[in-house]
């Protein structure tokens, strides 16, 4: 199969879409968890835990940030309502963090498919991405890069 396919780019603009859904100033960022047949298994976005308050405080700084937040990928994981054992997750603008990579494997996900970086994010999160495609390879976790994921 050449990539990116029509499934590739409905289920990555659909991940880009989802990740508009979070209030993150910096980085909004979308995940969905598709099956084989490319059934939509779950929806995630980085976000604060249900019930806690998206205070402008917690979000702009960085370190508090960080601490609260819960990424696309684990937020897509949590909210799955069938087995995701095999499936792929299509995450935007970027390949998940290290332990988003992690915790992806755990759950056994098959495949991430998610755009080249763009040379801002590339430089900002380089290291957790190397990290995360070296996890993903001893795991035997097929990675695909797009690059050009809206057929631009």
């Amino acid at each position: 199969m050449t990539r990116p396919d029509k499934w590739d780019l409905r289920l990555i603009g659909l991940a880009k879409h989802v990740a508009q859904w979070s209030k993150d100033p910096s980085t909004q960022v979308g995940a969905v968890i598709a099956d084989e047949k490319h059934r939509v298994l779950s929806l995630g976005f980085n976000g604060f835990a249900r019930g806690v308050r998206d205070l402008a405080e917690r979000l702009e700084n960085r370190e508090t940030k960080y601490d609260m937040i819960i990424h696309a990928e684990r937020n897509a994981l949590l909210f799955a309502n069938a087995p995701v054992d095999g499936a792929s997750v299509y995450v935007w603008p970027l390949l998940p963090c290290a332990q988003c990579a992690a915790t992806l494997i755990q759950a056994g996900i098959a495949e991430v498919i998610a755009p080249a970086a763009d040379a801002e994010r590339a430089e900002r999160w380089a290291a957790q991405i190397e990290l995360a495609r070296t996890m993903f390879a001893e795991a035997g976790v097929k990675v695909v890069e797009l690059d050009s994921p809206e057929g631009d």
